[in-house]
């Protein structure tokens, strides 16, 4: 086992008597639980705790603040990752007092970031009106009076980027005081109680004030122990949860609403339910407008009444009398169904907050009816258990405004609108049932598009039932004629699992996307040319300090490892459901995973141990080229399907996290290898853009070649550190 690496290293004398020895020993452990308190092992958990935390945090409050930032979180966490790699780099350019005066400074500027946002409302730039279309993909969007210009992007990214830093410069100093692997197990073990407390927040529903409050704890701990840095941080956090406390008061969209408001953090997003006298109560979601909740006299007045009217209208079939509603949202579609005789309704609403402001304040209470129930999933994992028959299935307005996870460029529904799920949907119906689509599409390809879908997965030719400006309805019917072409019209995609992308108008990189790609490969460039000589330090006497090529490697390791995470995420939406129960569980068994190669890598000596970690991450990577992931969709033994999908998806993850750990183990101010790892994070997280052409198997691909490259670059610096290690032990 690795102990902990205090420097400076401690000079024991000559032997002494045993009294004399008692007493050396006693002090000796003085000072260390000392020193523990106060710069060790506790300081370096919270500050992991705080960096994970604290991460969450704020791709869940930006997203929920700023408008239209929910379809791009990637851009916190990019921050993010920029801000830390810095830190852990240059952390050697402060002195400890500078240090301590940074690191509380941090804590000012997340509190004036708070007050920025709550203040000028900024907005994502770039959409004009009731839908974006930028870079050929869709969003279903509206803008305001908030201030969306580039000026207000720099502020709050840049905001973001210099807090974390500023923390993770602290971080790094910490890690010295370690053998590497001791300050990285440590750091992991925060991140893990970090996630756990994040999910556990998320499960209670509290709101971003109280996010805001815990992270005061471990913000306080990491500080040096001194009551005035920690008064200060503590005042900060509290100041930044009572303004966004106070935003909660106030509806985004339009502070001086005078009506009834309430705000909700579900897990997804910030929802906020509005009424007024004479105005159809409403939910807003990250300041967009979301859901509205209709009473008996609007139902029957609107569109949800097609599909029965059409119904009805037909010879020899009675009225849909089993109904599964996919994206039940608040109730809507549920009252419409009940309303036509409806004898059992299955009703899937993946946020929990929607579920129960529906069942709470809908004027019908349609999921207080018994013929009613409600299951909080994602409505593709439910249709891959569900037994069926039913009359009727609805796809019901599902156009989720947030990403799967910051990492992915899934929104919620993806997998709902894919030739398998429309497959497995009409698998579902009984001999005379229908599968009925419905939303206000905006754009003639997207319906083509989706028109195809249904062609491909029923083999039937869907009809359009109605439409009233850019609301289409859709529908696909056992008793439908059998369709003449698999294709769109126009030649557009067909959404699959592998290419889940619906509002991708061309399966390619759009070039917004490639010049985000080109900006991040070009800031990482920078930063190796600035900060290799001005980071550069000696790692200990007689030993050169850390070369580009070593340097380069962990910047490809990370641009793999953050592929590799994603990955993950998509491939167990995939199989489990998009819910933020099963992207927390992924991100925790990563973490775990990470503690595992660090144990493991502690206990595995010799040059030859790298090559074989090497070949085993090479074909772990490779093996869904062979067996796709997908296939597992078709066991119905749903714990067999787990640990084979927990297989596939998490041997690779663990051999890269072992390869990473041998090679980090014993290398000199680990701690500024750690941070050009964050860097190559960043443009790992816009690496993935790539699966928008390519599809998501195909990354394993580029994930195998960029670990290559990186175990190409490494390998003389390995092999130069082992002839080292060779001669100190001979010595």
């Amino acid at each position: 086992m690795c102990r902990p690496d205090f420097r400076p290293r401690r000079t024991f004398p000559a032997p002494r008597a045993p009294n004399a020895l008692a007493r050396e020993a006693i002090a000796t452990v003085t000072v260390v639980a000392t020193d523990a308190r106060s710069q060790g092992p506790s300081r370096l958990f919270a500050l992991g705790f705080l960096t994970l935390f604290l991460e969450l945090t704020l791709i869940r409050y930006l997203a929920g603040n700023i408008w239209n930032l929910g379809y791009f979180p990637n851009f916190v966490l990019i921050a993010v990752f920029v801000g830390m790699g810095v830190g852990f780099i240059l952390h050697q350019r402060l002195d400890e007092r500078a240090s301590d005066r940074v690191f509380v400074g941090s804590a000012a500027l997340l509190a004036a970031l708070v007050v920025l946002v709550s203040v000028f409302h900024p907005a994502i730039p770039g959409f004009q009106g009731f839908q974006g279309e930028l870079g050929g993909e869709l969003y279903f969007t509206s803008v305001g009076s908030q201030r969306g210009g580039a000026l207000w992007f720099v502020l709050w990214f840049g905001a973001v980027v210099v807090t974390f830093a500023a923390i993770s410069q602290r971080t790094a100093k910490l890690f010295r005081l370690f053998a590497p692997l001791t300050a990285y197990t440590l750091d992991i073990a925060g991140s893990c109680a970090g996630i756990v407390t994040f999910a556990l927040a998320s499960f209670l529903g509290l709101p971003a004030w109280a996010w805001f409050a815990i992270a005061a704890v471990p913000y306080a701990w990491g500080a040096a122990q001194k009551s005035r840095p920690t008064f200060a941080i503590v005042t900060a956090m509290l100041l930044a949860a009572a303004v966004s406390h106070r935003q909660d008061h106030f509806l985004l969209a339009n502070p001086s609403f005078d009506g009834d408001h309430e705000a909700y953090w579900s897990p997804y997003q910030k929802l906020e339910y509005v009424s007024a006298p004479g105005n159809v109560p409403f939910i807003f979601a990250n300041g967009l407008g979301h859901q509205e909740l209709l009473d008996a006299h609007e139902i029957r007045n609107a569109f949800y009444m097609l599909p029965h009217k059409a119904r009805a209208a037909r010879e020899g079939v009675g009225g849909y009398k089993r109904v599964l509603i996919i994206g039940g949202g608040t109730g809507n579609d549920v009252a419409t169904a009940l309303m036509n005789g409806a004898e059992h309704v299955d009703v899937v609403e993946i946020d929990p907050r929607i579920a129960e402001i529906g069942r709470d304040k809908h004027p019908e209470t349609p999921y207080r009816d018994p013929r009613v129930h409600l299951v909080v999933d994602d409505g593709r994992a439910f249709m891959t258990r569900a037994k069926g028959p039913y009359d009727l299935i609805i796809f019901a307005l599902t156009d989720s405004l947030v990403k799967v996870s910051a990492v992915a460029q899934l929104r919620l529904e993806n997998f709902v609108f894919t030739k398998e799920s429309a497959a497995r949907a009409f698998e579902l119906l009984a001999d005379d049932g229908d599968l009925v689509l419905y939303n206000y599409y905006r754009t003639d390809w997207l319906v083509d598009r989706l028109l195809g879908m249904l062609r491909a997965g029923s083999g039937r030719e869907p009809v359009v039932l109605g439409q009233e400006n850019q609301l289409m309805i859709l529908s696909v019917g056992k008793a439908s004629p059998p369709a003449t072409t698999t294709s769109t019209a126009a030649g557009f995609a067909i959404p699959v699992d592998d290419w889940p992308f619906l509002y991708l108008k061309n399966k390619e990189v759009p070039r917004l996307y490639q010049g985000i790609m080109a900006g991040m490969a070009a800031l990482v460039v920078t930063l190796l040319a600035l900060f290799h000589r001005v980071a550069r330090v000696e790692t200990s006497p007689g030993q050169r300090a850390h070369g580009v090529g070593l340097k380069v490697a962990f910047v490809v390791m990370g641009v793999a490892f953050l592929l590799l995470e994603t990955k993950s995420v998509v491939q167990f939406a995939l199989l489990f459901g998009t819910t933020w129960i099963n992207t927390s569980a992924v991100f925790f068994g990563i973490l775990v995973l990470v503690l595992a190669a660090n144990w493991i890598a502690r206990t595995l000596r010799g040059d030859r141990v790298l090559p074989v970690v090497l070949v085993l991450l090479l074909a772990s990577s490779l093996l869904p080229l062979v067996v796709p992931l997908s296939k597992l969709l078709y066991l119905e033994a749903r714990g067999l399907r787990f640990v084979l999908g927990a297989l596939l998806t998490f041997s690779p993850i663990f051999f890269a996290n072992l390869l990473f750990s041998l090679i980090f183990r014993d290398q000199p101010a680990a701690e500024h290898l750690f941070g050009w790892n964050l860097i190559g994070a960043t443009l790992g997280g816009v690496t993935e853009y790539m699966s928008m052409a390519l599809g998501y198997r195909s990354l394993a691909i580029v994930v195998a070649a960029l670990y290559a490259v990186a175990f190409a670059l490494m390998w003389r610096s390995w092999q130069a550190s082992a002839v080292q290690r060779s001669t100190a032990a001979a010595t």
